[in-house]
């Protein structure tokens, strides 16, 4: 049997995530198949079989790609094509082809509990917004976005979810992105790192400074206007800050030099007014 994390439950878990992985697929596809089909839907094998393998550079597994979704056994991380001998511990979705992928992402993608990873790029065809239903992808551990068709308002879901580490959307050839006005519920998340460059607009929300593991802030390059907010010098683990590029007015923050960690600051090509805050001083 199939599902032998779950023992003896008939494989409900591979059911069930064979449902989700064919919504997406055939969400979509919607205006036109695949390009390569990836091995999605094939009755006869295991959904970490799901992919095709493909040559690419700069890959965490060398130039060897595999292409869809594939599950890493955790103590080696070599790429598992079934359960029959062992537990999945995870499994990630990998896209990074261009493969013709158009049209919205389903809800059902969401309930993808055991989802390590999302990578998708070079997808201009993918529409509409990710569902706030990722909020319950407990297992994610990190985001990428780059080249797709998607936008609106990032699920504030998302940032709630505690093992995750990466979220990075850019070069977004879609309608423009926005981060959600308020967010609640973050204090003890693990986000080290947030880069969503070229295709932001809105304010930057001052919910960003309860992210108290972020590492890495890099929003440059977009169109976010207004003030920085004052709470961004209350990142007691920021290292790197970059908001070059945007339209931000007003003044630097005095909190800025409040910031114990930074090692990295950038603010450059913007509107801001007046004199640079004596604080600045303080870093070291």
């Amino acid at each position: 049997k199939h599902g032998f994390r779950f023992g003896g439950d008939s494989g409900m878990a591979q059911v069930t995530r064979r449902y989700i992985l064919a919504t997406f697929s055939f969400s979509t596809s919607q205006v036109s198949p695949w390009k390569d089909s990836l091995n999605f839907l094939s009755p006869d094998l295991h959904e970490c079989s799901w992919h095709r393998n493909y040559t690419r550079e700069n890959f965490p597994f060398g130039d060897f790609d595999p292409v869809g979704v594939h599950c890493d056994d955790e103590i080696d991380g070599v790429i598992i094509l079934d359960d029959y001998q062992k537990p999945i511990p995870y499994f990630v979705v990998n896209i990074r082809i261009f493969n013709d992928l158009n049209g919205p992402f389903p809800p059902e993608f969401g309930y993808l509990m055991d989802c390590r990873t999302v990578m998708l790029e070079n997808h201009i065809s993918l529409t509409g917004q990710l569902p706030q239903t990722m909020g319950n992808m407990s297992n994610l551990f990190s985001v990428a976005l780059l080249f797709t068709g998607l936008g609106g308002e990032l699920p504030g879901s998302l940032f709630r979810l505690k093992n995750l580490n990466t979220i990075q959307i850019q070069h977004n050839l879609g309608k423009n992105w926005s981060l959600p006005s308020n967010v609640e519920g973050i204090d003890d998340t693990q986000l080290e790192r947030l880069v969503l460059k070229n295709s932001f607009v809105g304010n930057i929300p001052s919910w960003i400074a309860n992210l108290k593991q972020l590492q890495t802030l890099d929003l440059s390059t977009n169109k976010f206007e207004g003030a920085i907010p004052e709470t961004i010098g209350d990142l007691p683990s920021l290292k790197y800050l970059n908001l070059m590029g945007n339209n931000l007015t007003e003044t630097i923050p005095s909190s800025v030099g409040n910031l114990p960690a930074i090692e990295v600051l950038i603010l450059g090509n913007n509107q801001l007014q007046g004199e640079l805050p004596a604080s600045i001083g303080n870093l070291r």
